[in-house]
């Protein structure tokens, strides 16, 4: 999560709380198992949050960050949050009003900028995009510069400019960005021709995800495609091992046959 910034109105906030402390602060939907009074209870409920979107549960948690926003609405860290969520359910100009807000609020917020690129490739505005991910690399202490290299590599791949998009999967794979830079790198090595460089990447995704099924049989049609037939058969089982009832299983059954 990202570092929680506080307003220049908390203050005025704060002395009307003191003038009020016969009468506690009510708790807002959705954190009844929040102290409001609890200084920490925004953080928490974001935290909450999280858990339950890594969870599938986006409605409940889009409820925790109203509750944390209800405490804390000057907060950017929050608004990011529910884009993100928004974001995951395919609300996407939803998702862009959120980091809209997160930058007011935050201009310098690299997190919110990232996000909102992403935002802006669902809509297809694919010009903003490009500038958001660059905005967000030019924040040279972002910890998710993997993923915005990801990003970026992803969009040159879409927009069919392979030299764009290989040099940002490459950097995508050296920072730590996710592992279907792996895969990426590896269908922009082969649309280059590059075809040891394709398998190095194939192999790395693998290697980085050996649970992934989809990412197995990947690297076993890319073999099956260049000669090395054994090893691609194998992976071809081991596809059907993982994750018999996959789509990519019943496709390593047809290629077994």
């Amino acid at each position: 999560m990202g570092t929680l910034h506080r307003c220049a109105g908390c203050l005025g906030a704060l002395l009307l709380l003191a003038a009020c402390a016969s009468t506690p602060p009510s708790t807002p939907a959705g954190a009844s198992d929040v102290d409001p009074n609890d200084p920490l209870a925004s953080t928490k409920l974001m935290q909450q949050g999280q858990a339950l979107v890594a969870e599938g549960k986006v409605a409940e948690a889009m409820e925790k960050y109203a509750a944390a926003r209800k405490l804390h609405p000057k907060n950017p860290t929050v608004y990011n949050l529910v884009g993100m969520a928004e974001l995951q359910r395919g609300n996407a100009a939803e998702a862009l009003r959120s980091f809209n807000q997160a930058l007011v609020l935050a201009p310098n917020y690299a997190d919110a900028r990232n996000n909102r690129g992403a935002a802006y490739v669902q809509l297809k505005q694919y010009s903003m995009a490009e500038s958001d991910f660059l905005s967000a690399l030019s924040d040279d202490t972002y910890a998710n510069r993997g993923g915005v290299y990801f990003n970026l590599g992803s969009l040159y791949l879409a927009n069919g400019n392979l030299a764009g998009a290989e040099e940002n999967l490459q950097r995508s794979t050296k920072a730590a960005g996710p592992v279907e830079g792996y895969y990426l790198l590896g269908q922009v090595e082969e649309k280059l021709g590059k075809v040891a460089p394709a398998e190095t990447a194939y192999r790395g995704a693998v290697a980085h995800a050996p649970e992934r099924p989809d990412l197995i049989f990947a690297l076993a049609l890319f073999l099956d495609a260049h000669g090395q037939k054994d090893e691609a058969r194998t992976l071809y089982r081991k596809v059907i091992e993982l994750a018999p009832t996959s789509s990519q299983a019943q496709q390593a059954h047809a290629r077994l046959e």
